[in-house]
């Protein structure tokens, strides 16, 4: 801390104010420590939410005003529980849905296909565009390319294993971060195979329906 100070004063007497001020701001964090920051931001959330449940129960406030505070707090505990910002209508909606596929849904697939989801009334409907298609063959043809040059790495390190030990490690070390990368880059498919999977359920229940009549 105290080098971060003489250096903020070096900056000063040097005249580069910005670096000096940068050097205070990086102090400053260090000093309250992020993760109180991050503790303190939370309280006080739960205290605004603490006391909007409070004034919501006093039964002091106007009809409006009561609907825009139990509309806050279920919006604030249905993303706490479900991880989606939604409102009144969609929340609605994908409860519906959830309780009609819950045996092939779950919340993650809503959760990570919830850029593609659209109200449809009081159920849902997925729109999955140009670019998604696009995108999703992309990063598959990429997955598999870096995974199959990992492999080619690996057979490489293991013919080279005998003359040189130390460009076996390096080769086996760089193939093994190179699948690693090739599984991470390809879980970026996992928001449009979430969203395809939730597609073919409102289909099957559609075609169910008009089966039906």
């Amino acid at each position: 801390m105290n080098k971060l100070i003489e250096h903020f004063i070096a900056n000063l007497s040097t005249g580069d104010i910005w670096a000096g001020f940068v050097m205070l701001a990086i102090f400053y964090v260090l000093k309250k420590e992020p993760f109180k920051i991050f503790a303190h931001f939370n309280d006080q959330k739960n205290k605004d939410i603490d006391q909007a449940r409070s004034l919501l129960e006093s039964e002091k406030l106007g009809k409006e005003s009561n609907e825009l505070l139990r509309e806050h707090l279920e919006s604030y505990a249905f993303k706490k529980f479900y991880g989606i910002n939604a409102n009144k209508e969609m929340r609605a909606a994908l409860l519906k849905f959830y309780q009609k596929h819950q045996s092939t849904i779950g919340w993650h697939d809503l959760n990570r296909a919830y850029s593609y989801i659209k109200p449809d009334g009081s159920s849902i409907k997925v729109e999955l565009s140009l670019g998604s298609h696009v995108g999703r063959w992309a990063v598959t043809g990429l997955s598999w390319f870096i995974g199959l040059y990992a492999i080619l790495i690996i057979i490489l390190a293991f013919l080279s294993k005998a003359d040189n030990q130390i460009q076996f490690f390096a080769l086996t070390s760089l193939s093994v971060a190179l699948l690693v990368a090739a599984m991470l880059f390809s879980s970026m498919n996992w928001p449009y195979h979430s969203a395809v999977k939730i597609r073919d359920c409102a289909t099957k229940t559609l075609t169910k329906k008009s089966s039906r009549r």
